[in-house]
């Protein structure tokens, strides 16, 4: 009986990676990514400079400065690192504006995407899509979603161990 349900069950699959390199708007969402990473990369690198130039600074003169100059100087310098990373980190790090701004472009490209999933999946009778660079199911026939079952029985699981419990 499962050979016959599993030969009545349609199934297809996409790369998406294709679709992601092969879609115009996301190469427009790249390019616009590029030029913002262009930019705050020339920021940073004026940044560094602006340091190198005060450790240049500081390695020339030092020999004449008192010691409490020196340690000023030093301290100054351990400052604009500190400043120079949380700036890296504001920007290039992983919750960082670029990687923002890159979802943010992506969400509605993304929701696009989904929807011509589920457009092609109901009108070709697809009962599951997957994604062969993940792996992952991208589309589902609704009938086929086990999660709230999957919640209900944990609930009378709980449930049931909560009444077996001594109060």
């Amino acid at each position: 009986m499962s050979c016959v349900l599993l030969s009545e069950t349609k199934i297809g699959y996409i790369d998406s990676g294709i679709i992601l390199s092969q879609y115009e708007d996301v190469r427009q969402v790249q390019v616009e990514l590029e030029k913002e990473q262009k930019r705050l990369q020339a920021v940073y690198e004026t940044k560094i400079l602006s340091l190198d130039s005060l450790k240049n600074a500081y390695d020339t003169r030092s020999m004449l400065m008192s010691e409490e100059k020196q340690q000023e100087i030093l301290n100054t310098m351990s400052q604009k690192e500190a400043e120079l990373q949380q700036w890296q980190l504001k920007y290039f790090g992983p919750e960082g504006e670029l990687y923002r701004m890159q979802n943010e472009l992506m969400a509605p490209i993304l929701k696009t995407i989904d929807q011509a999933l589920d457009r092609v999946g109901t009108e070709k009778g697809y009962d599951y899509i997957f994604d062969a660079s993940s792996g992952g199911i991208v589309y589902a026939l609704d009938a086929n979603n086990l999660t709230q079952d999957i919640l209900d029985q944990l609930k009378k699981i709980n449930t049931s161990i909560d009444n077996e419990q001594p109060k």
